[in-house]
């Protein structure tokens, strides 16, 4: 009987727990920090996270790490996939990653690989150290050594939640700088949690809480090429170097806004070469390896995020592009006045020349032979006055019916000729100017132009280049002075070209062929895994979308607004530089009415210049 009741009152006890099921237990302040600042910033922009319990040399975990390891998964399980881990992985698993430590010696245990593919990557670190410190000093310790560790993993967006023994959880960060410029961690205490709240809103604790380098200094180099960087004075003193306004071009700008953001103060090194061949044997030390072996943390001059480089660099995001192509001269077909010449064939002026003078010369035997007379100048006038489409004095018109036959013939030759003449000149205006280039890269190659260039290139033949160390502007200099006779070639950009010809606006013929090489992407260089590379990177979205770089490049690079070039067969308006040969023409025959007008009035005063006008 009494088995059956125990029996009863088991059953009883079962049925009671399954209708109220035991409470969970309370959340500590801990716990609570962490899911709130979770919910706030990844959540939200993030379907993966990933949450590593470590402990030293693999040691036993302790009660408040499986408790804060069991409230995560229970709560952020339904909002993002979890994947966990309790050993350290070869590499981070994920963009955000929680961190469950006691100690700073667990955090030592991670050693990442870090690859190329890891150089592009963002992370955030939420670390949380679980076990309670005795001291102040101690937890500034650990912290401390945790955030050295961070910096050996390139990351600089790290949040570290400690409790104290009271149930506040103290939220830190740390900066690499202090107000004495000391390469350092230094933590920083960014907010509090007590009695289930924050002191501070969420920016305060964002893991992106903005780079700030405390106006310490940053050395810059950087490859001098307009119109992205140029300096206005000597580049080679050290005091005019120091005042940096002199900087200037579209880089120049970027990289003396991005200081100011920032709050750090720019010493600029000395301008370097780029160095690119390793065929050329000289001791050329360029702009990379004072990024690569020395002190220079940036590099600026229109750097290539595809340049063969770019494995020893970290780099920025594009913020501007500019085609690469070849660069040549462009002779002139014809001169101003020679134009004039084009709407006749060489044999049609012959013709016209030599029935012009056997003209003057008919009417001099004529009036030799008949009248008596030897002048021939007023002959060879009305002969020139009548092709030029003017009527002659009514005294000098031949009187007899045969050679007024002549003279009609001959003025209706003129009409035809004249005609026949301006129609043709008007098309001769719309013919080019220039002779007729390359238009693709494999006419280049056709032609034997020689390319000057810093490096062979593998879309242009070996016997056919030149290397040299000069730059942009030499090899610039070096084409403009070969001229017609010289079949020269060089890379550049086209920004580079355009300044270059607004710089030479009088004197420049230099152009380039319609086939573009590829599209320069503009970034920054930076040092490896330079912690500086996220923050530019963020930075420079910005000011792209507000449009402040596209107003530096507007201030710069008058090739992104210049006319498009019209194709062959849209028929555009003939400009008025076509028309210079004419006006040259005009104004020395209206040059020569003017001088023949004042000599007739002084005629009237000299007596032998008025025999000349008799």
């Amino acid at each position: 009987m009494l088995q059956h009741l125990w029996l009863l009152l088991a059953l009883r006890c079962l049925a009671m727990g399954a209708l109220h099921p035991p409470q969970p237990e309370a959340m500590t302040p801990l716990v609570a920090a962490t899911l709130q600042i979770l919910a706030e910033q990844v959540s939200p922009s993030q379907s993966t996270l990933a949450v590593m319990d470590l402990t030293p040399d693999a040691g036993h975990r302790d009660h408040r790490q499986e408790q804060l390891m069991s409230t995560i998964l229970r709560t952020m399980g339904s909002e993002m996939a979890l994947r966990t881990f309790q050993k350290p992985p070869d590499a981070i698993p994920a963009s955000y990653v929680v961190f469950l430590v006691n100690s700073a010696q667990a955090f030592n245990t991670l050693s990442f690989h870090f690859t190329d593919v890891h150089s592009t990557r963002e992370f955030s670190f939420l670390i949380l150290l679980t076990r309670r410190m005795s001291s102040r000093a101690e937890r500034l310790q650990v912290l401390r050594d945790i955030s050295r560790n961070c910096v050996r993993f390139h990351t600089a967006n790290v949040v570290m939640l400690t409790e104290k023994s009271d149930g506040v959880v103290l939220v830190y960060g740390y900066r690499m700088f202090n107000m004495n410029c000391d390469l350092s961690v230094n933590l920083e205490l960014i907010d509090v949690y007590e009695n289930g709240l924050f002191r501070h809103g969420h920016e305060a604790r964002s893991f992106n809480r903005g780079l700030s380098l405390s106006g310490c200094p940053l050395r810059v180099s950087w490859y001098p090429l307009a119109p992205f960087v140029f300096f206005n004075g000597n580049a080679s003193d050290p005091e005019e170097r120091a005042e940096i306004e002199r900087l200037s071009g579209i880089d120049g700008e970027l990289i003396k806004l991005l200081a100011h953001i920032f709050h750090f103060r720019i010493l600029l090194d000395e301008p370097c070469d780029k160095c690119l061949s390793l065929d050329i044997k000289d001791d050329c030390s360029g702009c990379f390896d004072q990024v690569i072996y020395s002190n220079s943390s940036i590099l600026i001059g229109a750097m290539s995020g595809s340049h063969q480089h770019r494995s020893h660099f970290s780099f920025t995001s594009s913020y501007h592009q500019s085609s690469l192509v070849f660069i040549m001269h462009m002779s002139s077909q014809f001169g101003a006045v020679a134009q004039l010449v084009v709407p006749f064939s060489l044999p049609v002026w012959l013709a016209l020349v030599a029935s012009s003078l056997l003209l003057i010369l008919v009417i001099w035997l004529r009036n030799r032979l008949v009248c008596r007379q030897t002048v021939s100048t007023c002959h060879a006038l009305h002969v020139l006055t009548t092709l030029m489409g003017n009527p002659l004095e009514a005294r000098s018109l031949p009187r007899s019916g045969r050679s007024r036959i002549l003279y009609a013939g001959w003025l209706l030759l003129v009409l035809v000729l004249r005609v026949v003449y301006q129609g043709k000149l008007f098309d001769s205006f719309r013919l080019p100017y220039h002779k007729a280039l390359p238009t693709e890269i494999s006419e280049l190659i056709r032609a034997n132009y020689t390319l000057i260039n810093q490096e062979y290139l593998d879309y242009y033949p070996r016997e056919l280049t030149v290397l040299t160390r000069n730059g942009s502007k030499d090899r610039f200099d070096y084409i403009q002075g070969s001229g017609k006779e010289g079949k020269f070639t060089t890379t550049s950009l086209i920004a580079t070209m355009a300044s270059y010809n607004m710089m030479h606006w009088s004197t420049s013929r230099l152009t380039h062929i319609k086939e573009h090489i590829f599209l320069y992407q503009m970034v920054i260089y930076l040092r490896r895994y330079s912690l500086l590379k996220f923050a530019f990177d963020r930075k420079i979205k910005q000011l792209l979308s507000a449009g402040i770089i596209g107003y530096f490049v507007r201030e710069f690079d008058a090739s992104q607004y210049r006319k498009p070039l019209e194709e062959d067969y849209e028929v555009s308006p003939i400009p008025l530089d076509s028309f210079c040969g004419l006006y040259y023409v005009s104004a020395i025959w209206l040059s020569a009415a003017v001088l023949a007008f004042i000599l007739e009035l002084l005629s009237q005063r000299i007596s032998w210049l008025r025999r000349f006008f008799e």
